[in-house]
C-alpha cells in the first residue's frame, strides 16, 4: 500500500456532523493546543450548533462536501441510522490523501464499505482514547 504522509505542521482537521460529540473533540483539540481552531471546520445548517463551534473559532462551512474537501483528516461524528447514507454521499470525494476517522457509535469498519471496499484510508476509533489522549496532554 502505497503511504501518502500528512504533514503535522499544516493538516487541517473536519467534523462531519457538528454535534455534542464532534464539539468535546474539536474543543479538546483547541484547548490542548494540538491545532489552533484556524484548522478546524465543520458544517452544519442549525443556528445553534453553528454558534456552538464559531465560538470557539471553528469554521462552518456551508456543506458536508466542503468540509470533506478542506480536510486531510475528517472525523466521522454523526447518528449511527445515517452512517452509511453519509458515508455514501462522501465517498466520491474521498481518496487515499485523506484520512476518515470514525467516531460514530454502534458502527463497524465493514457496515461502511458502501457497495464496494475501502478505497480510501479509513480508521475507527472509541471515544474514550480519544479523552484518555486529550487528557494526558
Amino acid at each position: 500500500m502505497e503511504a501518502f504522509p500528512i504533514p503535522s505542521d499544516t493538516y487541517k482537521l473536519g467534523f462531519i456532523g457538528a454535534g455534542k460529540m464532534a464539539e468535546s473533540i474539536a474543543r479538546g483539540v483547541v484547548g490542548s493546543g494540538l491545532l489552533p481552531p484556524s484548522r478546524i471546520c465543520t458544517s452544519h445548517s442549525n443556528p445553534i450548533r453553528v454558534d456552538a463551534f464559531e465560538s470557539f473559532g471553528v469554521t462552518v462551512l456551508p456543506r458536508n462536501d466542503d468540509v470533506v474537501e478542506d480536510s486531510d483528516v475528517v472525523i466521522f461524528s454523526v447518528k449511527p441510522q445515517v452512517v452509511k447514507k453519509v458515508v455514501s454521499q462522501l465517498k466520491p470525494l474521498l481518496s487515499k490523501k485523506k484520512l476518515l476517522v470514525s467516531v460514530a457509535a454502534g458502527t463497524k469498519l465493514k457496515d461502511l464499505e458502501v457497495d464496494r471496499p475501502f478505497e480510501f484510508r479509513f480508521s475507527k476509533l472509541s471515544v474514550g482514547v480519544i479523552i484518555n489522549y486529550l487528557q494526558e496532554e
